[in-house]
C-alpha cells in the first residue's frame, strides 16, 4: 500500500486496467484517463510512478520505466495533456 492510495479512486480496482486492458483497448484507457484527471492522488500517483521506474499508468501518464511512454500516450489530446498536467501542478477541490 502507497501512502497515497487510500483517497486514490482507483482504490480496489483491477490493476489490468492500467496495463494490458490500457495498451490493448482505447476505451479503457479512455475511461482510465478520465478516472485518474479527477483523482485527489493524481500528483503523489504519478511522482511514485516516476520515482520509482514504474510501469503502466500512474497519475493519468502510461510510463515506462518511469519515463513517459509515447507509444501508450500516443492517444491523447492537447486538451488531454493540459488536463493531466492542471491535475498535477494545481489544487483538486
Amino acid at each position: 500500500m502507497y501512502k497515497f492510495d487510500e483517497k486514490a479512486l482507483c482504490l480496489n480496482m483491477d490493476t489490468n486496467l492500467f496495463f494490458d486492458q490500457y495498451e490493448e483497448n482505447p476505451e479503457v484507457s479512455k475511461k482510465v484517463d478520465l478516472l485518474c484527471i479527477r483523482c485527489p492522488a493524481q500528483r503523489q500517483c504519478l511522482a511514485y510512478g516516476v520515482s520509482n521506474a514504474e510501469w503502466g499508468v500512474w497519475g493519468g501518464v502510461y510510463l515506462e520505466g518511469g519515463k513517459i511512454s509515447k507509444e501508450f500516450n500516443s492517444h491523447k489530446e492537447k486538451s488531454d495533456w493540459f488536463n493531466v498536467w492542471s491535475g498535477i501542478t494545481m489544487e483538486k477541490e
